[in-house]
């Protein structure tokens, strides 16, 4: 009875679970867990190339050698301590199913990463992390005050600068990112949008997106998915990261309810719930941020231009100076 109860042998002639490997950057644990939840027979472990490390290619194959079926996202140089690629792993693993990264600027059009020219390109941490606000770089830059910055998030404003636009462009990203992977993901982006925005930050998608595409990635691995109500089962590990707004201009634009509340990372399960904050503060932590390096340090295409453009400098100014008279007048 004892190796009846407790064995964990295949016996009876039982088919032995499938071993499932995903590897892949931040979005491998919520592909990870849907191929979980939509088959629970396979054994599933994730390996997460999230940051450089400590494995190299010949390690991390033989790892993956032991499994039955392995997905994996593309990485590039810097994650593998031999600055191997994904090509490398899927020239010696032929059988391995791709998943897509899905990064999706649509609903936060005026967030931007900040990589230190000085430093090796290193990203720059500001008080959300990896993510920073266009519009409160080119503030400091060009001497505005908080309150001057903070009235460049109106409709005007995101209109000008082409905020309102991205939609079409940011869609195409996320097509050529199925399509690099042979998936069609069209019908799935208008579900994913339906009633509120499907991105937490432009690179942390919501559960659904994950489970879409994990039910693709099955379907192609020859798995059959379950079915069942994801919303029942959203263990959502992205959720803890930062959380970005929608910021008002943009949701009406989408018809969607808008805000202006960051949340900020919190992955520790303690007494507090962790931090959030008001764009207006976020703007004034970026400026004590930004205070503290040099101008070769704080660099960015998009920011650059506006400086270099007199015109744009010119009317991105106006534009502040009408929204807080107009705010002055309302009081």
């Amino acid at each position: 009875w004892r190796e009846r109860t407790f064995s964990r042998g295949v016996s009876n002639g039982a088919k032995a679970a499938q071993k499932v490997a995903v590897v892949g950057n931040c979005q491998s644990f919520g592909y990870a867990f849907a191929l979980k939840l939509f088959e629970p027979a396979l054994v599933v472990d994730r390996y997460p190339l999230v940051a450089p490390g400590l494995t190299d290619l010949k390690t991390l194959r033989a790892a993956l050698a032991d499994y039955d079926l392995v997905f994996s996202q593309d990485f590039g140089p810097r994650i593998l301590r031999d600055n191997a690629t994904s090509e490398a792993l899927f020239a010696d693993l032929p059988g391995v199913i791709r998943l897509p990264t899905i990064n999706f600027y649509g609903f936060h059009p005026d967030t931007i990463h900040l990589l230190d020219p000085t430093k090796g390109n290193r990203f720059i941490l500001g008080p959300a992390g990896v993510y920073h606000s266009a519009f409160a770089l080119f503030g400091h830059l060009a001497g505005f005050s908080i309150d001057q910055t903070e009235a460049l998030f109106t409709h005007e404003a995101f209109d000008f600068v082409g905020y309102l636009d991205v939609w079409p462009s940011a869609v195409e990203e996320v097509l050529r990112a199925g399509q690099s992977v042979g998936m069609k993901l069209d019908g799935a982006i208008a579900r994913w949008a339906r009633g509120r925005a499907f991105m937490y930050t432009p690179t942390h998608p919501r559960p659904q997106v994950l489970f879409d595409i994990a039910r693709l990635a099955m379907d192609k691995a020859g798995l059959k998915a379950q079915p069942l109500d994801t919303d029942d089962y959203a263990v959502d590990d992205l959720s803890r990261d930062h959380i970005l707004p929608v910021y008002p201009p943009l949701a009406e634009h989408y018809g969607l309810r808008g805000s202006t509340v960051l949340k900020l990372a919190h992955y520790s399960f303690s007494k507090g719930v962790g931090e959030m904050m008001a764009l207006k503060d976020f703007i004034a932590r970026s400026f004590a941020h930004y205070g503290e390096r040099t101008r070769e340090q704080l660099v960015h295409e998009r920011v650059d231009q506006w400086l270099g453009d007199a015109e744009t400098k010119r009317a991105l100014a106006l534009l502040s100076a009408e929204e807080l008279k107009r705010r002055a007048l309302a009081r």
